[in-house]
């Protein structure tokens, strides 16, 4: 077996503790990952996007960003093959991505949409201080964003892209040709090739300790965040999904992930799947030192930085302590400590709401009249707390 990075764990080590309570709960009756999986995790530590760095290798060379921006643009406006002596390195990567896979299935891309956009703030709550907030704790994930600098600064930009992004791939239409969706996925995609770009050429930058900036595992991993993460926190709290609004969900992040360059057979078809690849992740992964609670404090006290007056800071103040709560009821105590965030007694009145939401969400599950009611409202909410944290980040970077 090559040589793997160093904070690439061994797959056979016993269970972490962060990591027991997902392997109780989540992975009973589901065969365990192999060691020839986690040989394929390992490789995929250091495997790029070859397509998009390719292009953005070969941009940085001979065009400046406007002239960049003019063929990206024409290659999403026009369809690659419209557009007139475009390079070789941009048609290749922009026929990937407007291949359909034989697998994919718009009904069941619908069914995603309505079925996220139905988790109104629940799921938006979930998302920022869950996933989003656990996967700081991971030492490898996090290098890109530690080397950037400015995280305090940058958190509320961070955190409104995030969300914003989620919107996108979530709008009517937003995966198909010229969709919002689309759009922002291939944005992202480029702005991961060009902090790739710049990173590998970076002293700072430990292949011997992280492997490639931005890889394929930790790719992945991120997107494991936004859909099994959502589904499996959503149910803790009482949401329920059918089989086939579960297995939407992990569509539809399969296809973002196709979209976003992560190699086909990484991609989880299934719950089960994800599950698995989520658990191997999770064992091979070292965690964060101190560093863990630069950008942990940092997205947890966004609320703080939009405040501004006495009733703003205490509405602020009280926002943290309920994103406080949803971290800790669902990473644990010693995962706040990790993450530089104060403990709270509201876990309790979390824990108190579950039989309510689940009571509620049975209700909705019964009517096809209150289901299109709470996506439709849980949706609006998504689209108003979108835009308003957008706004605000706006103003608040045009002030630094």
């Amino acid at each position: 077996m090559s040589k793997s990075p160093s904070r690439f764990q061994n797959f056979l080590r016993s269970t972490p503790p962060e990591l027991k309570a997902f392997e109780t709960v989540f992975m009973r009756g589901i065969e365990p990952p192999t060691i020839e999986q986690a040989q394929t995790l390992k490789e995929a530590l250091s495997h790029q996007d070859h397509l998009a760095d390719h292009w953005t290798h070969f941009a940085h060379q001979n065009y400046d960003r406007a002239q960049t921006k003019t063929w990206i643009d024409l290659a999403f406006s026009q369809g690659i093959n419209r557009v007139y002596a475009a390079p070789d390195t941009l048609v290749n990567l922009f026929q990937q991505i407007e291949r359909v896979p034989l697998w994919l299935d718009h009904h069941l891309l619908a069914l995603a949409r309505q079925t996220v956009r139905r988790s109104g703030p629940l799921g938006n709550w979930l998302l920022v201080n869950v996933a989003l907030m656990g996967g700081y704790r991971y030492e490898g994930v996090i290098q890109p964003l530690l080397l950037t600098g400015r995280l305090t600064e940058y958190a509320p930009i961070r955190l409104a892209d995030t969300t914003q992004f989620v919107q996108d791939v979530l709008s009517e239409d937003g995966l198909k040709s010229k969709g919002r969706g689309l759009a922002a996925i291939i944005r992202v995609r480029l702005l991961h090739a060009h902090i790739r770009f710049h990173l590998n050429k970076s002293p700072q930058w430990s292949k011997e300790n992280w492997g490639s900036p931005i890889n394929q595992a930790d790719l992945l991993a991120t997107l494991l965040l936004f859909s099994l993460s959502f589904l499996l926190t959503c149910r803790v709290m009482g949401l329920r999904f059918t089989k086939k609004e579960a297995h939407s969900v992990i569509h539809l992040w399969r296809y973002v992930g196709y979209l976003l360059g992560i190699e086909e057979h990484l991609l989880p078809s299934t719950e089960e799947e994800a599950r698995k690849m989520f658990y191997l992740i999770g064992k091979t992964q070292t965690l964060a030192g101190p560093e863990a609670a630069l950008l942990g404090k940092a997205l947890h006290e966004v609320p703080l930085q939009y405040a501004d007056g006495h009733l703003s800071i205490l509405q602020a103040k009280m926002s943290m302590k309920l994103r406080a709560a949803v971290s800790q009821l669902f990473l644990g105590d010693e995962a706040l400590q990790h993450l530089g965030i104060p403990e709270t007694k509201l876990k309790y009145l979390l824990m108190s709401l579950i039989p309510f939401i689940y009571a509620t969400d049975t209700c909705r599950s019964k009517s096809a009249l209150i289901n299109r009611l709470c996506v439709n409202l849980g949706g609006k909410w998504q689209d108003h707390y979108s835009s308003a944290i957008l706004n605000r980040s706006q103003i608040k970077h045009s002030k630094t």
